[in-house]
């Protein structure tokens, strides 16, 4: 079946709710059920597979045999994994780790991370993997209102870089009309994508990591990025558009774990989890066990029924569960995310997330125009000032730089020295930007 839906799903009526009705409004005693018997699966596969890196980890905790493990309760039994075990599986097991359950040439793509938080990791995919990500995927487009036919576009770096290949054939199997444009490594190339999106047109207008690049260029070719190019400037430049970083009920969801979750609505709060693909859990990294629902914990997800799966990933990243009923009729339970535990930073016996800096300084509008460039020194002295660098096109750079410092003071209770400089001083970046420098 999964190599089949690859080329088309089933089409939907458009003005059903949910894109797979009977997967999203099961009763969660029967899925509950098909979660445990996809752990014991996946279980049994360590042992038949082999996937060795993985057996070790159940060797640890005393569990020798498949029938040791019965469901979503003994997953607590085994330990974590974090991201750098599996990078030193890869460089002890070339190309691909121990860690895998089928081999490369079972598969049909390779992809790697950008490698921002350090050495690449590799992603391999089989047709069945490929699918779960793609109606996962589809879950959260429909949810938002988004319907085949529509021209939606992004910039995701291409090639090696798992990510852009997994939107773009996520928009194809949706039925998405896809735009890629290139990444704005360069104005030459920024403005490759500009005169894309102005000659089609998208329905679902750009936003990303790169906005900031493109506000610039359209700047310099003397265009609105509004009315004339149609950019949405909701999340111009911020690395986590226009949400705050640490998230609490009631606010708007979002997805914020591919290919595990998706959007609910406003009315909720949370992303949905697509639970008969993934465990998630929020667990206290010290002991391995789940905190209370609401609760910051560590992101831990165990993936089901794929043919690579993980068993018990801490993505040392901050998540919060809430198992209430969603007003919006899913009936999966909902993640909150925090973002990474190693994008915080301490000073002045504060702990904080880079994006709230940002926060502070969008409140300033002669640093915001045409876009927010800035960066922030990693605090040595924590009692110091925090140093931030601000690019300022025209304007008092005294004042300027006085109420980016009582916007700080505001919003993260910090004293700030900020550095006025002049626009196009700061690194631009085609995709993710540096905002942390280390001098």
């Amino acid at each position: 079946m999964a190599d089949q839906v690859l080329v088309a799903p089933a089409p939907r009526d458009p003005s059903q709710k949910y894109w797979d009705p009977a997967a999203q409004t099961l009763d969660p005693e029967r899925r509950r059920g098909i979660q445990d018997q996809r752990v014991r699966e996946l279980i049994r596969r360590v042992f038949d597979a082999p996937a060795l890196f993985f057996a070790r980890k159940l060797a640890a905790a005393g569990i020798k045999h498949a029938e040791d493990v019965r469901g979503l309760d003994d997953l607590a039994r085994i330990p974590l994994t974090v991201k750098q075990e599996l990078r030193d599986a890869e460089a002890a097991h070339p190309p691909i780790g121990d860690h895998r359950f089928t081999a490369l040439k079972e598969c049909v793509r390779i992809g790697q991370s950008t490698g921002t938080t350090g050495t690449p990791s590799t992603v391999i995919w089989t047709r069945k993997d490929l699918f779960i990500e793609l109606e996962s995927a589809a879950r959260g487009f429909w949810r938002r209102g988004h319907r085949p036919g529509m021209v939606a576009t992004h910039a995701h770096p291409a090639y090696l870089y798992g990510g852009g290949a997994i939107v773009s054939t996520a928009y194809e199997y949706f039925g998405l009309v896809n735009l890629w444009v290139p990444p704005p490594e360069t104005d030459a190339l920024a403005e490759l994508g500009i005169r894309a999106w102005m000659r089609f047109k998208p329905d679902l207008p750009f936003r990303g990591f790169s906005m900031g690049r493109y506000l610039e260029v359209c700047q310099k070719l003397g265009l609105d990025p509004v009315k004339d190019v149609g950019l949405n400037l909701k999340s111009s430049g911020s690395s986590h558009g226009d949400r705050p970083p640490l998230l609490t009920a009631g606010i708007d969801c979002y997805t914020f774990l591919g290919d595990v979750c998706s959007e609910a609505s406003a009315v909720g709060g949370g992303a949905h989890l697509n639970e008969e693909w993934a465990v998630v859990q929020s667990v206290d990294p010290e002991t391995g066990r789940d905190v209370p629902d609401g609760e910051w914990g560590n992101l831990v997800v165990t993936t089901l029924d794929r043919d690579n799966g993980l068993l018990r990933f801490d993505l040392e990243e901050a998540c919060a569960i809430d198992r209430r009923r969603c007003p919006c009729g899913d009936t999966t339970v909902r993640g909150f995310w925090g973002g990474r535990f190693k994008d915080l930073l301490s000073a002045q016996g504060k702990r904080f997330q880079v994006s709230q800096v940002e926060q502070a300084l969008r409140t300033i509008e002669a640093v915001c125009k045409p876009s927010l460039e800035w960066v922030v020194v990693r605090p040595k002295d924590p009692m110091s000032a925090l140093q931030v660098r601000v690019e300022l096109a025209d304007g008092d750079r005294n004042a300027v730089a006085a109420a980016c410092t009582g916007a700080i003071k505001t919003k993260l209770g910090l004293d700030a020295t900020v550095e006025i400089v002049a626009r196009e001083t700061l690194p631009r970046s085609g995709y993710k930007a540096t905002r942390v420098v280390d001098r």
